[in-house]
């Protein structure tokens, strides 16, 4: 169709500013499984939501095709860099009570012993977990929010705005399933951010 022609054109002409020397995408797809807010490009195809067909121009995708370009290959990979800090170091400095207090259990040798022993090695997991779930959610948030920062350079802050309120807009007139709660940002927090942008 004409109007995959042209997404396709687009993201071709944006990859090869975003990644120059990678494979360009040679196919769009439009996926019933995706959300109706989101877009990815990897893997040589441009993806983007069946429900979403019809509701913008080739022109309105092209800002949120550069955005998923840098989110999925370009920020990912220097975010990445923030792993040690944000992750393993709060894990490794957890360990220090940890290891103390395995340390005090051991020297015990009754029933007590074993109940604190379930408790603590408990209470580390809760505390891992709960480490590892903000690192999901800063890491996913933030490349979000950096990767449309790069694409509103890119494409002008204007335009990309001006997309992602009308792919807002169109979602809005849609009967969707009430979405649970997502470590994504919504459209509306990405317009948000980028507003910010235009403020002297």
């Amino acid at each position: 169709m004409e109007e995959d022609y042209e997404i396709l054109r687009y993201a071709q002409e944006l990859f090869r500013q975003i990644q120059p020397g990678k494979r360009e995408p040679d196919t769009v797809s439009w996926d019933e499984g995706l959300p109706l807010d989101r877009v990815v490009v990897r893997y040589g195809e441009v993806k983007l939501p069946s429900g979403m067909r019809g509701k913008l121009t080739p022109g309105d995708w092209r800002p949120l095709v550069a955005s998923s370009i840098i989110y999925n290959q370009s920020l990912y990979r220097g975010q990445r860099r923030g792993f040690i800090v944000r992750l393993v170091l709060p894990l490794g400095v957890g360990e220090v009570p940890l290891i103390f207090a395995l340390l005090q259990i051991f020297h015990m040798r009754n029933e007590q012993a074993t109940i604190e022993l379930i408790l603590v090695i408990a209470g580390w997991i809760l505390f891992a977990s709960s480490v590892l779930w903000l690192y999901i959610h800063w890491l996913w948030r933030s490349l979000f929010y950096a990767a449309d920062k790069r694409a509103a350079e890119i494409v002008g802050t204007a335009t990309i705005l001006e997309s992602l309120r009308k792919s807002r807009d169109a979602i809005s007139t849609l009967i969707v399933p009430r979405k649970r709660f997502s470590v994504l940002p919504s459209l509306n927090q990405r317009v948000q951010k980028l507003e910010k942008l235009l403020k002297p």
